[in-house]
């Protein structure tokens, strides 16, 4: 005979927790449990479920298969839960939604923020958190349920999310003031190099067009590798050197000088709003979705 099996919610929500952290102590901070208590539960759900999803080795908490498998639907309980929670306060009048937005430098700086400023004097009740990542990072949060909504700055090919577009951009190569504004695709390589990190959606841009010329990244004489814009530019205004950054930087910048490089078109690149189609929505995330479509209907596949 098959025994019944229920899944208590708030073990579920004490089981992700403890997964997510792989230590009783780590989760005990997080849910204001004591450590003791936290065990209780775990066990307890164990027996509920005739499974074993934790074991210990040494110090370390391990998962079990069992668990691998339960933790992506426990997660997908808690979010159907955490929705229609939301959608009863959104009823009642007494909702007030939170978005998480991961972004690249670019957009999290400079295209996000009046949107956000849109969004909120429509919504007074919700409020929005913003990450500015690099844009593989962005991705990453998105597939991990980290975030509501990502912007990166290159077209992803993730078969789960949808992608709209967003916005158009030119990345300039550019320099101190003491660099010559015209340059040969030699004298680009010969010149001190301000390199972005690995992760950057400028620097993969700005890779394809330089390969695209013979150039490899290799051949670049760097200097230095950085993970912000502004720090680049805080560099070019006392080295001589070369580097690239997005248009959307340089407004009203005076200290660094826009190159001209001998047989390399400007360098364009569009923004893009990316989410999982799979992951339930709140109200909070429909309604900026919404603000936002109205702008960029057409859905990019």
């Amino acid at each position: 005979m098959v025994r019944n099996i229920d899944l208590d919610t708030r073990l579920l929500e004490l089981f992700c927790c403890v997964y997510e952290k792989g230590s009783i102590s780590k989760s005990s901070n997080c849910l204001h449990l004591s450590q003791s208590t936290i065990s209780f539960h775990i066990n307890q759900l164990e027996k509920s479920i005739g499974l074993k999803l934790f074991y210990r080795k040494g110090r370390t908490l391990i998962p079990t298969s069992n668990a691998h498998i339960l933790y992506p639907y426990a997660k997908k309980i808690l979010e159907v839960k955490l929705l229609a929670l939301e959608e009863i306060k959104l009823i009642s009048g007494s909702y007030k939604g939170h978005i998480k937005i991961g972004a690249s430098s670019i957009p999290g700086t400079y295209l996000i923020p009046n949107i956000v400023s849109n969004y909120l004097l429509k919504n007074p009740n919700s409020s929005i958190e913003i990450i500015v990542e690099d844009s593989m990072k962005v991705i990453s949060m998105v597939e991990e349920g980290k975030v509501d909504l990502g912007f990166i700055g290159f077209r992803c090919t993730n078969p789960d999310f949808e992608v709209v577009e967003m916005w158009e951009d030119t990345i300039h190569f550019v320099g101190n003031k003491g660099v010559e504004k015209n340059l040969s695709l030699a004298d680009l390589v010969k010149y001190p190099f301000i390199l972005r990190e690995e992760s950057s959606g400028t620097r993969r841009f700005v890779e394809s067009v330089l390969r695209a010329k013979g150039i490899d990244i290799k051949d670049l004489n760097i200097i230095a590798v950085v993970d912000k814009n502004d720090i680049i530019l805080s560099l070019l205004e006392n080295v001589q050197a070369v580097s690239f950054v997005s248009s959307y930087l340089l407004r009203g910048k005076k200290d660094v000088k826009i190159l001209n490089v001998k047989d390399i078109e400007p360098i364009k690149r569009k923004f893009y709003l990316i989410y999982d189609k799979e992951r339930p929505q709140s109200p909070a995330v429909r309604f900026f979705l919404e603000i936002m479509m109205e702008k960029k209907p057409a859905i990019v596949k």
